[in-house]
């Protein structure tokens, strides 16, 4: 990251606050996805966060990489949408209907191994669902966005010990509400 493109940001540049957190939003938006489970409130929660940011770059400090930032204001806007009344009703979208086993027409996959994969990819979706909300965004940051323990502990506050026993529980709790085959 270039110090001149940060300071250029924190003095109200756009175009230098654009091209500095060009690079994280697609990651940003695959983190408020698997947290939101829904591709609109996914892209809603990005631009948030990216608003959030641009709005408080000014007392971003670099006590952490721009991306962690990032992921934590991400962390911090989705959570904001789970806890709204609104976002609580039942509600309806392509991913939900393919959680239920609804799939577009893939020519490629032979019905049997779509099959398989659907329900393999629905029990753990399920399971992942009965998880506390902590640990399933300790899981979607770890092993959906790729975050190593250290940047999981800077965008979520936590100490790396703290982060590699909640991980762990995490796992270890998932296992158990999987289904045995």
């Amino acid at each position: 990251m270039s110090e001149l493109l940060l300071q250029k940001a924190q003095n109200g540049d756009a175009d230098a606050f654009t091209e500095l957190c060009a690079p994280y939003e697609g990651l940003v938006y695959r983190h408020c996805l698997q947290m939101l489970k829904n591709p609109a409130d996914a892209q809603d929660a990005a631009q948030e966060t990216l608003l959030r940011a641009y709005r408080s770059i000014g007392g971003y400090r670099a006590a952490s990489s721009i991306p962690t930032w990032l992921f934590r204001i991400a962390h911090n806007v989705c959570l904001d949408v789970l806890k709204s009344s609104y976002y609580r009703r039942e509600r309806f979208s392509l991913e939900t209907l393919r959680e239920g086993g609804f799939e577009p027409a893939d020519p490629q996959p032979t019905p049997e191994s779509r099959y398989v994969r659907q329900s393999e990819q629905a029990r753990l979706n399920e399971a992942i669902t009965r998880l506390p909300q902590e640990q399933q965004a300790l899981l979607s940051l770890r092993y959906g966005d790729g975050l190593s323990y250290e940047a999981l502990a800077n965008a979520l506050g936590m100490n790396l010990g703290t982060v590699k026993s909640k991980l762990s529980r995490a796992k270890e709790k998932l296992r158990g509400l999987l289904p045995k085959q």
